[in-house]
């Protein structure tokens, strides 16, 4: 399901996506509200934002940059904490509880701006209190969403081949029958005198049933099943291909032309493309509510130009509205987003079902623990346990963990070293690229206003300067679906993906950075817009889709966690180090992280296009079993340049 035949996307599939990803709109849409509506603040609070006036807000740091701070800070302790307990809990609990956390920080939010308005004093650090609990509930959607709809690809992809394998096996049989049939037409023509019997023996039974029937009765009795999980053990629970190669369709495992291969990626980008929906809403929502006050308030554009004193868009506002105004359209964009995740919430507690690859996984794992004890405690005659030289145990150390020097019995390595062991470069390479892409693209949504004030210019009005971060976002929309509509295809693939989006992105940003002394208005706006475009057709999507298909199932959730907590401390450097640099150096600095970001890909990340998940799977199981896998996943197409180079 979520595939048509030709391989696009198919109602299912793109309704599936919407809902799914509900819970990234509704982040995003309050997330990078922080920065759409600090024009509003400062016309609302100018003391607050001037670190000379002390008088209302004394402390900067209690102001509005705590809002920055706290929920990145909260995003960033939610991947690590709501990803390792997604392991333990599941997908759907998770799922919940992430939308629990963040329906409570959005109405939190709503109510502060109602209770709190004339108090900016305590206002700002309430609200920094609330979007640290969002942020935490932020924080787990980002591993839990891309988790989740990777296993769902996976599923389908499964179900896929398993029924594929058995229309293959039918199809076989029934060719086959027809070839005996035909042969003992051939005896009896011959001159069989019926004295012979035929050499299917009794044929009139197997007549009735022909192939398209049996694969009708076995697609039937799969698809009644497809809920239950597969005995412990089946080697079909690991993703193999079907065991015989004259049987196996086509479009199978790791043919770049299964339906499933062809749209695991973009089933998992089309979830995430909901986080680029929220922004846009978010700035069209601001946009419109400001231009329909400002027309029911008289001013218009000409009265605006021909101010002298305004400056930037701050006393545009304090000249065109009045402050009832401005917290009303402040309380409107909080309460749609309230709105959006307590809708969220409500949904994922009536409808939304556990992951059944994540289920099997953890059952698997279950019973092969409980079998590992059965077999310790039921252990019979031991021999004498003799002590092992030192020497023995070092050698042994080295592939089969630490020894027990006076028993001789060897200690198990634990699943964190093991996996650290066998995918800590992949690790690195996900979590460094994302580091370094979110000081580029966080910074660039936090301190919006200022890049678009650079672009624009700075007597531009609060309506010009909301209008084009609506603009920019629909721009960087684009680059979502682009992103989803390209990223399954084997010439392009994930990796390439990410490495050439960092280098065009980062070539853009220092453009900006270099000419925007000397290039008109419309110019800097083109360029960066151009970053905007190519930088969520690239590395947005892909450090955000990577970490989902690089790691077992298992691991997944934590690891994407960790990547994803790495590039939200990215984010927390931007917020911090953008406060202590010119508009001319925001630019810069986002270019040279993103060319920094491009080696670290070509060095770290392999390309998992076409490669089956399962394989994956495998190969962790294998590695927890002391095995040697010699599988897909271990060609070197399915390596990173150091993995390739590391087995040489």
């Amino acid at each position: 399901m979520g595939a048509s035949t030709n391989g696009a996307p198919s109602r299912p599939l793109l309704a599936s996506a919407l809902w799914h990803g509900l819970g990234l709109f509704g982040e995003s849409y309050l997330l990078f509200s922080v920065g759409t509506l600090r024009p509003v603040w400062e016309a609302l609070y100018p003391a607050c934002f001037d670190e000379d006036d002390l008088s209302v807000c004394s402390n900067p740091f209690l102001s509005y940059k705590s809002m920055t701070y706290s929920v990145v800070v909260g995003v960033m302790a939610g991947m690590v904490a709501v990803g390792a307990l997604a392991n333990d809990i599941g997908r759907r609990r998770g799922s919940i509880l992430t939308a629990a956390l963040m329906a409570a920080g959005a109405i939190c939010l709503t109510m502060a701006s109602v209770v709190l308005a004339n108090a900016p004093s305590a206002l700002f650090p309430v609200m920094s209190l609330c979007l640290f609990v969002f942020g935490i509930g932020v924080g787990g959607e980002y591993p839990l969403s891309a988790s989740a709809a990777a296993e769902r690809a996976m599923g389908a992809l499964r179900q896929r081949q398993v029924l594929e394998a058995e229309a293959g096996r039918a199809t076989a049989a029934g060719a086959g029958r027809e070839q005996i049939a035909t042969q003992n037409n051939r005896l009896k023509s011959g001159g069989d005198d019926g004295k012979n019997e035929s050499l299917l023996g009794s044929t009139a039974p197997m007549a009735t049933a022909t192939p398209w029937q049996t694969l009708v009765s076995t697609s039937t009795s799969k698809i009644g099943s497809a809920n239950k999980t597969p005995s412990l053990g089946a080697e079909e629970s690991y993703g193999d291909a079907p065991s015989s190669p004259a049987t196996a369709p086509k479009e199978t495992n790791n043919s770049p032309g299964s339906a499933n291969l062809r749209t695991r990626g973009r089933e998992v980008l089309l979830v995430f493309s909901m986080q680029g929906m929220g922004i846009f809403a978010n700035s069209l929502i601001l946009t419109v509510l400001l231009a329909i006050a400002r027309k029911r308030n008289g001013a218009n554009q000409g009265e605006n130009d021909g101010d002298e004193d305004a400056a930037g868009g701050v006393e545009d506002a304090s000249a065109y509205y009045d402050p009832s105004t401005l917290l009303n359209i402040w309380r409107v964009t909080y309460a749609t987003g309230a709105a959006v995740l307590v809708y969220v919430l409500v949904s994922r507690i009536v409808h939304l079902t556990e992951s059944e690859v994540w289920a099997q996984d953890r059952e698997r794992r279950a019973e092969e623990r409980a079998e590992r004890r059965t077999r310790e405690a039921n252990v019979g005659f031991r021999p004498p346990e003799v002590e092992m030289p030192e020497v023995m145990a070092s050698r042994r150390h080295g592939r089969e963990g630490k020894v027990n020097s006076s028993h001789g019995k060897r200690i198990r390595p634990s699943e964190t070293r093991l996996l650290l062991r066998h995918y800590g470069v992949r690790l690195f390479g996900t979590s460094v690229s994302w580091l370094l892409w979110d000081i580029a693209f966080y910074g660039n949504k936090l301190f919006q206003s200022s890049f678009l004030i650079a672009c624009v210019g700075e007597d531009a009005s609060l309506v010009d300067i909301t209008g084009a971060s609506a603009l920019n976002a629909f721009v960087a929309l684009l680059g979502y679906y682009a992103a989803a509509a390209i990223v399954d295809n084997p010439a392009c693939g994930r990796l390439a993906l990410q490495q050439l989006g960092f280098v065009v992105t980062g070539t853009l940003f220092l453009f900006c950075g270099f000419l925007c002394d000397r290039l008109p208005s419309t110019w800097l706006v083109v360029m960066y817009m151009g970053s905007s475009f190519f930088g969520q057709c690239g590395p947005n999507c892909t450090t955000f889709l990577i970490p989902a298909e690089v790691f077992p199932t298992s691991m997944r959730a934590l690891c994407h966690g960790i990547s994803a907590c790495s590039g939200k401390f990215g984010a927390l450097v931007a917020s911090i180090l953008f406060n202590f640099v010119g508009e001319r150096d925001l630019f810069l600095l986002s270019g040279y992280a993103s060319f920094a970001a491009s080696v670290v890909t070509f060095w770290t990340i392999p390309e998992t296009t076409t490669l089956d998940l399962y394989e994956i799977d495998k190969q962790w199981h294998q590695v927890l079993c002391d095995e040697t896998y010699e599988g897909p996943a271990a060609d070197p197409k399915h390596l990173s340049f150091f993995e390739r180079n590391r087995r040489q």
